[in-house]
């Protein structure tokens, strides 16, 4: 049962395409050589039609839905203009990104999904712990939805918090071409959150572009990338590269941010701007914090409170060890705010109700490891891109890969050559091969330990579905201020022990959320029954 759930589901991942044709060299839509085999790189939105006659994509709407309502998502063939370049993409109802869905805790809604693209796709409802039919997981809880096909989805909102809904058939491709939207849960409890002037909802990510502007076509029947992913260069946020903000003096401003990327890790901050963490993946933290930045792995969310306290311009920079990246401006106006909510922002608060969730959890801390996870590579044939084998690259200082540091072979780098592991310590069981079991209320601890020796050392963020989880300690410094998290960012070297709430009963993927990495088949079974 195993074998056939995690096999059936990597086929759309592998083998959606359509061949159309090859090219000569690496971005410049190239053929890749590997074992011997040509692969091609020439899939595109679109590719057969006039990106002219197609519809504009227009900025992400907003859909107050009501517990009980019903509402349709379809992904369509839109054109987005993107510095002066007209670019044939995918978007929801239109949409880059789709419309951003704010929902009550506890309510339960309809999806009805047509598939209005060229491609297979599926919706998967990010961090959500929703009934298992309804994941999105291709080959384990529904088939493909084919071009003109159909699905409904059932989702439940349990838990309040920042979420997103993005496909699960080729994310490499169809998710940073614009498959991608939020979903703010409103907390039951009115008083959950300190008051703020107003919310920003705010989905980060990038776009790999030539340079005459256009998309680099992705790998036709499989990923392209898979030794590190594809970074893109140009950076979008809510699918725009001039992010504008308007607010007044002393203003507070509560951002709600995803990092949408194939693999970019963003480390985001508000210039001179005093920020403080408020929540991450599946709501609050028990103890709000002051900090100077927050780092997002791909598909991690964060919620942070920033006050503008003097006027002028703040850059919403990304900002690595080596440069720093201008993505959008807040400008701040000379007029005071009408309402001053910095007196309860300077206040670090508590929530005891966070803490309460979180108690019954606290005598399993120090248990032993239930699960070691190991993150690795294995070499086809222990060798690399025509004859480079071993080691191809150092740990990072802080085990993140800001960059492509690797850009010709991250670039034909294709999933016949390497392939990425995630590892059974004790079986070692691997990949399609891995299955961890659980009953409904167990409490789960997974050490994952990421390879300092690995043939290429990198940072993966894992992701298990359904579910959430408390990370725990990382390389052994133990965690003091709590929050549910879905998505753990696990550094190059690093080992990082979690404690899974196995609740919700299903058959649930776990997986690296580099979408190159996914589509390379690193990924695990959790049975809960």
């Amino acid at each position: 049962m195993k074998n056939l759930s995690l096999s059936l589901l990597l086929i759309p991942i592998l083998l959606t395409g359509c061949a159309s044709g090859s090219y000569t060299m690496m971005h410049n839509r190239g053929g890749m050589m590997g074992n011997n085999q040509v692969q091609t790189t020439d899939l595109l939105p679109g590719q057969n039609e006039d990106s002219s006659s197609l519809p504009e994509a227009t900025p992400s709407s907003v859909i107050d839905v009501q517990d009980g309502q019903t509402i349709s998502l379809n992904p369509t063939m839109v054109r987005k203009i993107i510095n002066g370049k007209e670019i044939a993409m995918y978007g929801y109802n239109g949409e880059i990104p789709g419309p951003l869905l704010k929902v009550k805790q506890g309510s339960t809604f309809t999806v009805n999904v047509t598939n209005n693209i060229d491609l297979p796709t599926s919706v998967h409802w990010h961090g959500l712990r929703l009934d298992n039919a309804s994941d999105g997981a291709v080959g384990l809880t529904q088939k493909e939805i084919a071009p003109h096909g159909s699905f409904t989805y059932t989702v439940k909102v349990p838990d309040e918090g920042i979420y997103w809904y993005h496909t699960h058939v080729r994310e490499d491709l169809q998710q940073p071409m614009g498959l991608y939207g939020n979903i703010l849960v409103i907390p039951a409890d009115a008083e959950a959150y300190n008051p703020v002037n107003r919310d920003e909802v705010l989905a980060v990510t990038d776009l790999l572009l030539d340079r005459n502007g256009d998309a680099i076509p992705y790998g036709t029947s499989q990923a392209d990338h898979t030794l590190m992913g594809r970074f893109g260069n140009t950076m979008l946020v809510n699918g725009q590269t001039d992010y504008k903000l308007d607010v007044f003096k002393g203003d507070v401003v509560r951002f709600y941010l995803t990092n949408t990327a194939n693999t970019r890790t963003f480390r985001f901050n508000f210039g001179r701007a005093k920020m403080k963490l408020v929540g991450s993946d599946n709501g609050r933290y028990e103890q709000e914090q002051f900090v100077d930045s927050v780092t997002l792995s791909p598909s991690e969310r964060v919620i942070v409170d920033v006050l503008f306290d003097k006027s002028g311009n703040y850059t919403f920079s990304h900002q690595t060890p080596d440069r720093s990246y201008t993505l959008g401006t807040v400008t701040v106006s000379s007029n005071s705010t009408m309402t001053s909510y910095a007196a309860r922002f300077v206040q670090l608060a508590s929530h005891a109700d966070v803490s309460k969730d979180i108690d019954a959890f606290r005598s399993s801390f120090g248990k032993a490891p239930d699960h070691t996870l190991v993150l690795d590579m294995n070499m086809m044939g222990g060798r690399m891109m025509g004859g480079h084998g071993g080691m191809m690259g150092e740990i990072p200082k802080d085990g993140i890969e800001w960059e492509d540091t690797m850009g010709m072979m991250n670039a034909t780098a294709m999933g016949n050559m390497m392939q990425w592991k995630m590892i059974d310590q004790a079986t070692g069981a691997a990949n399609k091969d891995l299955m961890y079991t659980a009953k409904v209320g167990d409490k789960v601890k997974i050490r994952i330990i990421n390879k300092k020796d690995s043939a290429h050392p990198m940072q993966h963020p894992i992701h298990f579905h359904g579910q959430r989880f408390l990370v725990l300690s990382d390389n052994g410094v133990q965690t003091k201020d709590f929050v549910w998290k879905d998505t753990v960012l696990v550094p190059a070297g690093h080992t990082v022990d979690i404690l899974l709430d196995a609740n919700n009963p299903g058959d649930w993927m776990f997986h690296c959320h580099i979408a190159e990495h996914l589509s390379n088949g690193m990924m695990g079974l959790l049975k809960v029954q």
